[in-house]
């Protein structure tokens, strides 16, 4: 276990206690020393981390004696994004960087565990590795600790825990999060200037909101469907807003940016400028201008089977991280307008609304039905919530954003007066490990008075999967994919809810077959399918995804029906895959 699990899963907590409690954690450390000693010399090292830390409080305060003030270690982080062009360059300077405590992340189920040596913490300058390490560590925690008390108490990683991060997993534009290996970052020369993605937080905190979402709701990860896919992605962008908006340098700079209108272009909208920068400078039109992808937008949703797969940046395509936009442009309408709702735009304020926010959104996910409509389906769960943990002080707040960006029809959010509301309900009730105690949040919201889904106990290996449904890509293979319900949330909210249509438009949900095989049909148009199992089957189709970064799903064979095949995720990343036009190559961002 690397060394950062102390650094980044030790708190200060044990100095708060009493001092019988201190001789037993003392004493506890001790015992672990010497068992941990015989198997694990880097955990040696932690320990002594730890007692080097603590060792001169706890001997001063078990002799009756005053101990002198705890030692504050400090590093050197970045804000957002080593990057923040208010007005884009074609060589932007770095950001200036700002010194923060060294990040403590208690809870202990939502543990992390960088793969790289572990430097002394310190105040390491930009473009060393010592500074990454404790760069990335600041933002990933910060990250955690954010999402950690909104989160019902009992969630834990989907992944392993403590979770691996690898700060350079090989080369390219890119990140990405699975269940195999965690967080994977990666490093690319452009015009001659390194950009280390684990660098920045932008990215770091979406990655890990997909580590989150993966922990609030498995059964997302393997869904085939568009709209669940694009919504990780959102969250992923969300995770980064909102974490960002923890920093209160960052909510003075972004309320000076913008007049206090949070909907409009700033430092916070703008998502991983430095990694949309290294982009830009191949692919002109894959990502936005001044940015990878920039949460002030104005797209209205549209059915994604109607949309083409792939687009340049300035257009909607149903490629997930185009289609996020959607909801991510209505969540920052939303934070918006709920700061407005609370009074003057200050810092202080907009704290609370960010906090607000996750919890809705936390709230939203945990009760929505997964239908092929997965859009409305939250955004209708995060207004119901909202009337349970707030009174409905949110409510035109979150409606209008919904509504103007189509997530919401006029008529299902007219409807919501009359829909049934969630109740408040223990969290993990009945859970054995006394550890959980006071880490997440004490009520989860749910129908029915109890929850329907308890996924979030579940670690590695143990996670739930959707139904699955079949079809058919020729020559005998069956194909088998996790599937959405089809059905728009009438059980749940007791109203149809749906997202505004068009008269170009498909006004009928897909059934859970047609979302299925239109997501399929655009993982391969887009070169995102490693053909696995089927590859020499399928050889006609050519080597479609050729990298480990290009591809998100595979076909495997089929466990439960031999000759049959299974569609599974292989990861989440932070960028879109764009097909060069004229030739079959693809550039994975």
């Amino acid at each position: 276990m690397p060394d950062e699990v102390s650094t980044l899963g030790q708190g200060d907590a044990a100095q708060k206690g009493s001092p019988d409690d201190l001789r037993s954690i003392a004493e506890a450390l001790t015992e672990a020393a010497q068992a941990l000693t015989r198997s694990n010399s880097q955990l040696t090292q932690l320990l002594q981390t730890v007692t080097n830390a603590l060792g001169p409080g706890l001997t001063q305060r078990q002799s009756g004696a005053a101990g002198p003030p705890p030692v504050i270690v400090q590093i050197n982080a970045w804000e957002d994004d080593p990057f923040s062009e208010a007005v884009p360059t074609t060589n932007p300077p770095l950001a200036v960087p700002v010194r923060t405590n060294l990040p403590q992340n208690n809870n202990p189920r939502l543990q992390t565990a960088i793969v790289e040596p572990r430097p002394a913490p310190g105040v390491y300058n930009p473009g060393t590795p010592n500074f990454r390490y404790w760069a990335t560590a600041e933002a990933v925690t910060r990250g955690i600790n954010f999402w950690a008390s909104l989160l019902p108490a009992g969630t834990t990683w989907s992944t392993s825990n403590p979770m691996r991060i690898t700060l350079v997993a090989g080369t390219a534009l890119n990140a990405n999060y699975s269940r195999a290996a965690g967080l994977r970052f990666y490093h690319q020369v452009v015009l001659n200037r390194d950009i280390f993605s684990c660098e920045s937080p932008d990215v770091a905190c979406h990655e890990l909101g997909h580590a989150v979402l993966d922990a609030l709701k498995p059964q997302l990860f393997n869904a085939a469907s568009t709209e669940t896919g694009a919504f990780h992605e959102a969250f992923g962008d969300m995770s980064a807003i909102l974490s960002a908006l923890q920093l209160q340098s960052v909510r003075t700079k972004v309320l000076a940016e913008t007049g206090g209108r949070l909907e409009t272009n700033s430092r916070v909208s703008r998502l991983a400028e430095q990694l949309g920068w290294g982009i830009r400078q191949s692919r002109p039109t894959a990502v936005d201008r001044d940015c990878l992808r920039n949460a002030a937008n104005r797209f209205v949703y549209r059915p994604p089977n109607t949309l083409p797969p792939t687009a340049p940046a300035t257009q909607l395509s149903s490629e997930v991280h185009s289609f996020s936009r959607v909801f991510t442009g209505a969540f920052l309408d939303a934070l918006a307008n709920m700061l407005r709702t609370t009074g003057a735009p200050n810092q202080a304020n907009l704290l609370t609304v960010s906090r607000d926010m996750g919890q809705l959104l936390v709230d939203g996910v945990h009760t929505a039905p997964i239908t092929s409509t997965y859009y409305s389906s939250v955004a209708t769960a995060m207004i119901q919530a909202d009337k349970v943990r707030n009174g409905g002080r949110y409510g035109s707040a979150l409606t209008n954003a919904f509504v103007r960006h189509g997530i919401l029809a006029v008529h299902s959010a007219l409807e919501l007066s009359d829909a049934p509301v969630p109740q408040q309900v223990p969290a993990a009730a009945g859970m054995a490990m006394i550890s959980d105690a006071g880490q997440g949040s004490p009520v989860v919201l749910a129908y029915q008075g109890r929850e329907q889904d308890e996924a979030y106990k579940l670690g590695q290996g143990q996670t739930p999967e959707l139904p699955t449904v079949a079809t058919s890509l020729g020559r005998g293979l069956t194909v088998k994919m996790h599937a959405v319900e089809s059905e728009t949330g009438h059980a749940v909210f007791g109203i149809s809810v749906e997202p505004a249509t068009f008269a170009e438009a498909q006004a009928t949900p897909l059934s859970a077959e047609q979302a299925a095989g239109s997501f399929l049909e655009d993982l391969i148009q887009t070169g995102r399918l490693d053909l696995g199992a089927a590859r020499s089957s399928l050889f006609e189709l050519g080597e479609i995804g050729r990298t480990e970064t290009e591809t998100t799903h595979v076909l495997l064979p089929d466990p439960d029906n031999r000759g049959s095949l299974v569609l599974k995720r292989k990861h989440f990343d932070c960028g879109f895959c764009d097909r060069v036009a004229g030739s079959a190559r693809l550039e994975c961002i």
